[in-house]
């Protein structure tokens, strides 16, 4: 494998790691609102687990050992759309459900973003 290519799953497993991250804060903070009963607590609980499932784990070992495959997307794919599917399913109160929409397209935004600016920095392509 080329310098660059290795460089770029290298990055992309940093910002993964990073994505996972952010992700578990900010369902920590979506526990602490007023509006969160105990039943979207327990849900939101559910979702920081998922983090940290076996889909998640693989992801993350695949990315730091520099092997890419159609699995490794299809399991970032799975795990995207069990969390929102977990969500929109089981959270009840709607400022929740709101808030946890509203801040999880920020973080798809901003991780977009970053995505990117790896993409262009591996490419010496300068912004």
């Amino acid at each position: 494998m080329q310098t660059v290519q290795q460089q770029y799953i290298a990055n992309w497993h940093d910002s993964f790691v990073g994505y996972i991250r952010q992700y578990e804060a900010f369902i920590a903070a979506l526990i602490v609102l007023p509006e969160a009963t105990e039943d979207d607590k327990q849900v939101l609980d559910w979702i920081k687990l998922m983090l940290h499932g076996k889909d998640t784990q693989e992801v993350e070992k695949d990315l730091a050992n520099g092997t890419v495959s159609k699995s490794t997307l299809d399991k970032i794919e799975k795990l995207n759309k069990d969390i929102a599917d977990v969500a929109v399913e089981q959270l009840k109160t709607e400022a929740v459900v709101k808030e946890f929409f509203k801040r999880l397209t920020h973080l798809k935004i901003e991780q977009d973003k970053k995505a990117e600016e790896l993409r262009l920095k591996t490419l010496n392509i300068c912004i």
